[in-house]
Order: C-alpha cells, then structure tokens, then sequence
C-alpha cells in the first residue's frame, strides 16, 4: 500500500522539517541524485521552477543521513539549469551536471509506443536512483506537469516526438526509470501556463516512494481529477494501483473529504 505525505506549508522557511520528515518515512537509501524542474531561469517566486529552498534542504537533510546528491537538470534552453546552478549557489553545495550539455546514448525502451530515445549518460547512471523534485504546475498538453513528466528532463532536445501520444510515451519512459522518491514543491504552484504561469499561493508539500500515488494525489489537490489526465489514468492502469490501495498520511485529517481543504482552483491554458 502506497504512502503519502501530505503537509500543509506556508512558507519555504519551514520547509527543512518537512524535508526531514518526508526521508524519516521513506527513507533515502539508494538515492545519488536529485532532480528539480528548472525549466528556466526564473524568479523562484513566480510558480515556473522548483523553488531552490526546497533543492538545498533536500541536499542539506541528505548529507546529515550520509548521502551527497548530484544535482542534474537541463531545462528548455541549453543554459537554463546551469543558470539556475549558479544563481541560486547550488552549484557550492553540491556537484551539479547540465544534462543538456552531457553525452546523449540511443537508449532502447521498447514500450507499447516509445521504441527508444536518446538520453542524457547521466540519466542512465541516474535511472531508479534518484530524487524527483518537480514543480506543481498545469500544461497545456499533459494538463498537469509533476513526478511522472520530469522523467522528460533526461532526454535530448528538442523532445517534440514526445508529444504524439505523450500519454503513453510518458508510461512507457517510467516504466524504463522511477525516481525513488518523489517530493512536490505546491507551496507557491503554477497556474493558467507551465513556462509562463500565474504563482498561486497552494501551501502544500507532497511526496512519496510511488510517484504515480503522489501524482495522484497531487492532481487531486489541484482540483483536477485524475482519471481525466491521461497519464496517470494509464499509469494507475499499467502500475494496477487503485485508489483505495493509496493511504495519505501527514499533519491533517485523513478522511477522504479532508483532501478538498487543500483544493485551490486550477485552470489551463487553453490553444
């Protein structure tokens, strides 16, 4: 039965002790690299990229068990990550790789739809060894952008292919790589866009050793039904993990109606 935690935060100065807890129930053994969504260099505040509080408490927490995480990151623009790096002083904490500008293998994942692709070495040294930290965010295409789209982060761009049947292409890639454990930033999510998004103020931290539970219930919070996101529905199908099989744990009430506390009201950029 698949955990989750869910606390509300308000604001990323508490967020090490969320941090602390969320590797005191899942734990963080096997775990080598941590992977945040920087999309692009962005105020941190405006709801584009994970917020880099929550990268250094995740470093700073992993170290005290023993365990320095590379960060690894490419981003939609060839500098995007390093950018990031730099700016936000991750890259003096921690080693730090731009996967767009690592060396790409032809890999065979041999799913019902994505045959192969090409991906960054690293991400290949990465694979079921590391930390997914996405951002909260709706996309125009997938609807929602959380644990289970951040796998797109490892290949080389641009990864248009992707988009035809982007739903099972997503399943057929995680199939191919997991994150042991995914935490998702919601304390100040993106709204209406996923490269220009509206900041709204969501309070939540979320995660899991399932990323398909925690996509789950992160959808769920963002007043989004799950079933209607195509890639969850079919990774729900193809993990055959239900809904009852789920248990959300963490400071607030674990009745099912509880999670509608948490709801804020999400759009979608409609083209």
């Amino acid at each position: 039965m698949p955990k989750v935690f869910v606390e509300k935060v308000d604001d990323y100065e508490k967020i090490g002790k969320i941090v602390d807890k969320i590797f005191e129930i899942f734990g963080i053994e096997k775990c080598h690299f941590l992977k945040p969504n920087f999309l692009k260099f962005d105020n941190p505040n405006n709801g584009c990229i994970t917020h880099p509080t929550v990268v250094k408490e995740i470093l700073r927490c992993a170290k005290e068990y023993g365990c320095d995480l590379s960060v690894i990151e490419g981003g939609f623009f060839k500098k995007s990550a390093e950018e990031c790096f730099k700016a936000f002083g991750i890259d003096k904490i921690a080693r730090c790789v731009n996967l767009n500008e690592d060396e790409f293998l032809k890999v065979e994942i041999c799913g019902k739809v994505l045959k192969s692709v090409k991906m960054a070495k690293i991400g290949l040294e990465a694979r079921n060894k590391f930390i997914s930290v996405p951002k909260m965010k709706v996309h125009h295409l997938t609807k929602v952008t959380l644990g289970i789209k951040n796998n797109m982060g490892f290949l080389k761009k641009p990864a248009v292919y992707m988009h035809l049947g982007i739903d099972q292409k997503l399943i057929d890639l995680l199939k191919f790589t997991k994150p042991r454990i995914t935490i998702i930033d919601g304390i100040i999510s993106g709204n209406l866009s996923e490269m220009f998004p509206k900041p709204l103020k969501h309070g939540v931290m979320i995660a899991s050793d399932d990323v398909v539970a925690c996509d789950f219930v992160a959808s769920l919070l963002m007043n989004i039904n799950p079933f209607e996101v195509g890639h969850i529905r079919l990774a729900m199908e193809n993990f055959e993990l239900k809904t009852e099989d789920i248990e959300i744990i963490g400071n607030f009430e674990t009745k099912k109606y509880s999670l509608s506390l948490f709801n804020r009201f999400f759009s979608r950029l409609k083209i």
